[in-house]
């Protein structure tokens, strides 16, 4: 290896030309004593034939004529490469004359990194300290001339380096190494570029640690590292990751302030923020800001603007940016579809939604499994289950697997239809598919379950999921409970309330309208523990719906039912006395009050001074 000395001792060393000279010697001697060794041996054991005299010097001259070719093509291969002593080195570092250098040691003894985190081997910094190379100037009649622009070169590509181990350390989830490496650049006395901050600030902001990937730019600043539109890109994203939509605006701010330009994802970013909280008028407020400042929008800021109308069903909002995104010739992403789809879905537009999908299609995108789902629960909201079947079927015969939520989308879609046997299917070919259900899969089963009134497929697929390790809700309860109380079996009901309370889940309005229900349908009913339930259940806090007043009126009579929904210590009131019935197909209803100016139903309750009379 090369190392800098005096020229009289590099002359010291023989040529390279020398080399081949002496090996193609000794193999010749070699050879001459393998045949003068083989030629005595078959005198003394008496053969004396010519043929196996011509056989042995056959197999000498090809012995010879071998080697002596393999040696000449070595030295055509070394005479034509070029000097790369330097290169060639084993990653060793110069020193200077008298330096006692270890390899893989800076000028101060630190370690230079000689492998990331993933186990990539980078090899050993060649980096150059200013204080190392004094003294080194040009070796005249050596193998190498260092000049000052291989020397910056060479420092340049020693901060790749170490940037190189500092973005491996970031892969890793490792900041707390990826700082130490920024600080041992320092210590091999090398600048760190901006590269290596951002780096470190992305590792910081990673790790949900804004505050410290912060400081990290201060820094950066205050050492003369001009930070770029990157550095303050990701400070704005993790901003946004941690629902700090007016921190990341501040950053804006910020980099506007040092004079640094945003480019389309800074804008993106904003826009997306805004659309995350649902703030659909300020993110519109931004995009316009964008095309002011001259910055063209990609299609990801249009996507977002499109998410944010689909998170509210607001399908004309969503249709105005796909139309501004085909206007500017941006090619629109399966993404984009999709969020139009699932604000059709919200809306219940179930005919506008297949619209889209087959507009996507036209358009030579392929629809993938969110774009699927999105349409099937279309579907399943405009309790349209034949048309989520059909949807369900298409995705297959495309090869598109579903998820968890595209089995739920359509389990839910058979459950409005109050088809048991279509939606447990579906749930046996989820198991088959390895895809875990959760409680809400299972909540849709039983919900079908209850409109069909089969209570003994319910309790079969509520013992199937307890033993699938799944801990029921209290959704799943009042669900099964459902078909036992339309039957007016209000011993099993009361059975699964305490089974419910054992658990530790707390009765709310859908199971107390089940109980209800139980107690009003039994015969003969049961006035008093319904009267019972329901003043445990007020004291507990729950709030009787409309739908929890009508089946407590069934149960114990419009009067007495005007008499426990008087406020306590205010005198009954009389209330309309109009019949109460049930949702025709029986299912459990939202128990909260729409503040809508109060009316007459023949099939509910009427509210009368904020409280719900029989």
């Amino acid at each position: 290896m090369f190392s800098p000395m005096s020229c009289k001792q590099q002359t010291k060393t023989p040529p390279d030309s020398v080399a081949p000279l002496r090996k193609m010697a000794v193999l010749v001697s070699l050879t001459v004593l393998v045949y003068y060794v083989d030629t005595r041996l078959q005198k003394m054991s008496g053969e004396k034939s010519k043929h196996s005299f011509l056989a042995d010097m056959l197999t000498v001259v090809f012995c010879m004529i071998l080697p002596a070719f393999f040696l000449y093509m070595d030295c055509q291969r070394r005479k034509q490469k070029p000097d790369v002593s330097q290169k060639r080195s084993g990653g060793k570092r110069f020193l200077h004359d008298g330096e006692a250098g270890t390899a893989g040691r800076g000028s101060r003894g630190k370690p230079l990194p000689a492998a990331n985190s993933d186990g990539n081997d980078f090899g050993i910094m060649e980096g150059l300290s200013a204080h190392e190379t004094r003294g080194l100037g040009q070796v005249t009649g050596c193998h190498t001339q260092l000049t000052a622009q291989q020397l910056r070169s060479r420092s340049l590509a020693s901060v790749a380096q170490w940037n190189q181990a500092i973005n491996a350390s970031v892969r890793a989830g490792n900041h707390e190494k990826a700082e130490k490496l920024l600080h041992e650049i320092y210590d091999a006395g090398l600048q760190p570029d901006t590269i290596s901050y951002n780096s470190v600030i992305h590792a910081c902001a990673k790790q949900g640690d804004i505050t410290r990937a912060e400081l990290w730019l201060l820094k950066m600043r205050d050492r003369g590292v001009n930070p770029n539109t990157i550095s303050y890109n990701i400070l704005m994203d993790a901003c946004v990751k941690a629902d700090d939509a007016e921190g990341a605006e501040r950053w804006l701010a910020r980099m506007l302030e040092d004079g640094v330009s945003p480019n389309e994802v800074s804008y993106a970013t904003l826009i997306h923020a805004s659309a995350k909280r649902g703030a659909t008028e300020h993110a519109e407020l931004w995009l316009q800001r964008m095309l002011s400042e001259g910055v063209e929008p990609n299609i990801v800021s249009y996507n977002s603007l499109i998410y944010a109308c689909g998170r509210q069903g607001d399908v004309e909002g969503a249709e105005k940016w796909v139309n501004e995104v085909e206007k500017r010739g941006l090619s629109a992403r399966v993404t984009t579809y999709t969020a139009v789809v699932d604000a059709c879905a919200k809306a219940g537009d179930v005919l506008r939604a297949e619209k889209w999908m087959e507009k996507m299609m036209a358009a030579d995108v392929e629809p993938n499994v969110v774009s699927y789902s999105a349409m099937i629960d279309a579907c399943s909201k405009a309790a349209e289950p034949a048309r989520a079947e059909q949807w369900h079927k298409r995705m297959l015969e495309k090869g598109v697997q579903p998820n968890a939520h595209t089995f739920s989308a359509v389990i839910s879609a058979c459950a409005k239809g109050g088809d048991v046997a279509a939606a447990s299917q579906h749930l046996k070919r989820m198991e088959e598919a390895n895809i875990p259900a959760d409680v809400v899969v299972y909540s849709s089963v039983l919900d079908a379950c209850a409109k069909a009134g089969d209570s003994d497929s319910a309790m079969q697929v509520f013992h199937q999921m307890r033993a699938h390790g799944i801990r029921p809700n209290v959704v799943a309860y009042a669900s099964l409970a459902r078909p036992f109380a339309h039957r007016g079996d209000w011993v099993e009901v009361e059975r699964l309330a305490q089974m419910m309370s054992d658990e530790g889940l707390s009765m709310n309005e859908y199971f107390l309208y089940a109980l209800l229900l139980a107690y009003a349908s039994a015969r003969p009913r049961q006035a008093d523990r319904a009267t019972k339930a329901f003043l445990e259940a007020r004291a507990k806090g729950i709030q009787a719906n409309k739908h929890v007043v009508a089946a407590l009126g069934r149960a114990v009579g419009r009067v007495r039912c005007n008499q426990l929904m008087a406020p306590q210590g205010a005198p009954a009131q009389r209330g309309i006395v109009e019949q109460q019935q049930q949702s025709p197909d029986g299912s459990a209803w939202s128990g909260s009050r729409t503040g809508k100016p109060p009316h007459h139903s023949k099939k509910t309750g009427v509210r009368n001074n904020d409280v719900w009379t029989c």
